[in-house]
């Protein structure tokens, strides 16, 4: 059951452990003066934009077979876009996204002192609660009684009733735009829409081992948040298909194969740490905003600037996806296991099972660099440790600069065995024109 504000300001709040160190309310010694956003830690978002990513990763009531990669993407982009909505207006130097994306109407501006981890939590709440409101009410409510310790954490910190209310407020009129763009998005739209996909010679087909029906055929349907549209930005072709052995296409799919001989136990750990599967994991989209939060913690970044390259990764996450899928189910080319086990090996099994869609562009190597350019250009290309899978027992990864960690990522297909070099180095150039335009077109800096 969702709380209200009025309860939650009743003092009905069970005691929990606070999600980060409160810090004191009041600038200079003057407890009526609220601290701008960049006077707080970054682990107040990541904290967020963790419980996000377990309840992607954990609930399977509204989705049995787990959330799609580019819905996650959507609903990650929604939730962090809210977070810096609710703080923009408290940090002088940083710019409202409203009216800069397709649909994004101008955000509400408080009146009055704002507590802003209080505003952003609420946004937060507001905004998984509508996104996710098909999952389990249980995982639900774990959300609810996160805001509340927030709340509880706030007040302890010496933020009055007023300004929590005011703040509690403020987060939820921003979380309401949120919420009327993503329900006019075009997502409602296409759920469960029947598909047959085209048959013929050198086109997708279910794969195994689970042969289930293709994912999300139809993303190119909703509306995107940068891009003009979900083809505004084309990969470049890829090798014309061929059954002969002897052809560029082939050597592609061969090269795939003959990787999945050679690896070893780098290459799988690899793979394995860069799956994201549903069910498994967050899904990628949430691995990067997780990366985010890591890179914000270990160069000391404030929450105002963790929120900015938060939403600016979302953006740049979302469009991916969408350029990614819709581009996808355009050119529909047949994955490597169905060409190797056609023309090459029946029985050749991959590393990593393959996902159901189409080949053309790899998704994670789109999504990635398209990640990696907006922060790039936001923070410079700083060293980042990726401890994300801990919760599943692998260890973390280093990397130089967050486009060596999306050439890992894309990389990870191949030995996965899941893609064909074209892909993954098609993918890269895709999400760097992505990435690029996101950065282009959206000013998040005054």
């Amino acid at each position: 059951m969702q709380v209200s504000r009025r309860t939650v300001l009743s003092g009905g709040l069970a005691a929990g452990a606070a999600l980060a160190a409160p810090a004191a309310y009041g600038a200079g010694g003057d407890p009526h003066a609220a601290l701008p956003p960049s006077a707080f830690s970054s682990a107040l978002a990541q904290e967020w934009v963790q419980a996000l990513y377990d309840l992607t990763w954990h609930d399977d009531v509204a989705t049995p077979l787990g959330m799609t990669p580019p819905n996650a993407a959507r609903c990650y982009a929604y939730v962090v876009l809210g977070m810096y909505e609710a703080v923009v207006a408290g940090e002088p130097g940083l710019r409202s996204t409203g009216g800069q994306l397709d649909g994004v109407g101008a955000f509400p501006v408080p009146r009055g002192r704002v507590d802003w981890p209080m505003a952003m939590a609420q946004s937060a709440h507001d905004v998984i609660r509508h996104v996710h409101r098909g999952m389990s009410p249980a995982r639900l409510d774990e959300i609810t009684a996160r805001r509340d310790r927030t709340v509880a954490d706030r007040r302890a910190a010496g933020v009055p009733d007023p300004v929590l209310r005011r703040s509690l407020a403020h987060g939820s009129a921003v979380a309401a735009v949120v919420a009327r763009r993503a329900d006019a998005d075009g997502f409602d739209g296409i759920v469960g829409l029947p598909y047959t996909p085209p048959v013929g010679p050198g086109l997708w087909e279910s794969t195994p081992p689970n042969y289930r029906p293709a994912i999300e055929p139809y993303w190119a349907r909703v509306r995107p948040l940068a891009m003009l549209a979900a083809d505004e930005v084309s990969p470049v072709p890829h090798v014309p298909f061929s059954d002969d052995l002897g052809s560029a296409f082939a050597a592609q799919a061969l090269a795939t194969y003959r990787q999945s001989a050679a690896n070893g136990d780098e290459e799988r750990a690899i793979a394995r740490f860069w799956t994201d599967n549903p069910l498994l994991s967050g899904l990628p989209s949430g691995h990067w905003l997780l990366l985010v939060g890591q890179a914000a913690a270990q160069h000391g970044l404030d929450l105002a600037r963790t929120l900015e390259a938060l939403a600016r990764t979302g953006v740049a996450l979302h469009d991916a996806f969408l350029s990614c899928w819709a581009h996808k189910y355009t050119v529909n080319l047949v994955r490597p296991i169905s060409y190797v086990r056609r023309y090459v090996d029946p029985t050749w099994t991959t590393f990593v099972n393959t996902p159901q869609f189409p080949e053309y562009p790899s998704g994670h190597s789109v999504s990635s660099m398209a990640a990696a350019t907006v922060l790039t250009d936001l923070l410079g290309p700083l060293p980042v440790r990726d401890d994300s899978h801990r919760d599943r027992g692998l260890p973390a990864r280093s990397f130089a600069s967050f486009d060596d960690a999306a050439a890992e990522a894309a990389q990870s297909r191949i030995y996965g065995g899941i893609h064909y070099p074209m892909g993954v180095e098609g993918g890269l150039a895709h999400g760097t024109a992505v990435g690029r335009l996101v950065v282009g077109r959206l000013r998040t800096r005054r």
